[in-house]
């Protein structure tokens, strides 16, 4: 199953590629190089993500700490990168994340490395085609006021992707069709719904990035912030029996 998942990928990203390269023909160079180091430091994190999966619980559970440990540290800086009173709007976001790192590194101890992998890849996928999706096809807006680059198309065509990932991963999860196309709707509703929040939090605090550690991306936490909740979101759904 590794090499199937492993061909799974290098196929989403060469699609994601010619996409990436389609959308790029007409816009300013600086944008195309920007474009593209997002692109390769995207397939860079998920390469080391899935190694560490296949490494084992141990490794995998060390990858996980140390990226929630990051996120915390992106996070407490950005929250307290000016004075204010906003002391309970702080406090709130700092418990939820804790809350949030908690349910993920659960969901991580709790569930094979399999089922990791499948939602990891849902949500890798939706992340990234809704990106090369928007840049195709984006015209109207998801949420300006919280994340102006979001679109509904671009959201669709990554629902559309992740759907098809879902599917052909599903026996990693023990799913049938079926229920990989509603734990792939959840998994992506999670995910986006993460973003979304991120989003809200470096839009109430003044800042476009949590850091700058990954080229293209931003910080940890820019990156991993659709699993942060898609992870937890999964503990409930995956741990479930289906009827």
């Amino acid at each position: 199953m590794i090499g199937k998942v492993l061909i799974l990928c290098l196929l989403a990203f060469l699609i994601g590629g010619a996409g990436l390269y389609w959308a790029g023909r007409k816009v300013k160079p600086q944008i195309q190089h920007d474009r593209w180091v997002k692109f390769v430091t995207y397939f860079c994190v998920v390469a080391v993500f899935l190694l560490s999966a296949f490494g084992g619980p141990t490794v995998l559970a060390a990858l996980i700490l140390f990226i929630l440990l990051i996120g915390a540290y992106e996070l407490c800086r950005v929250l307290f990168s000016n004075r204010g009173d906003r002391l309970i709007l702080r406090t709130g976001i700092g418990a939820g994340y804790l809350l949030l790192a908690l349910g993920l590194l659960l969901f991580v101890t709790r569930s094979t490395k399999e089922v990791v992998v499948f939602v990891y890849l849902v949500v890798a996928t939706f992340d990234g085609f809704s990106q090369v999706a928007g840049n195709l096809l984006g015209r109207h807006a998801l949420l300006h006021k919280i994340s102006p680059g979001k679109t509904v198309e671009g959201a669709l065509g990554g629902l559309i992707l992740a759907a098809a990932m879902a599917v052909s991963l599903r026996p990693l999860a023990g799913l049938n069709v079926v229920q990989s196309l509603a734990v792939c709707g959840w998994i992506a509703a999670a995910g986006l719904s993460g973003d979304l929040l991120a989003s809200w939090v470096k839009r109430a605090f003044g800042v476009k990035d949590f850091g700058g550690i990954l080229p293209g991306h931003g910080g940890v936490l820019d990156r991993f912030d659709s699993l942060l909740l898609a992870g937890p979101a999964s503990l409930l759904l995956l741990h479930r029996p289906f009827h």
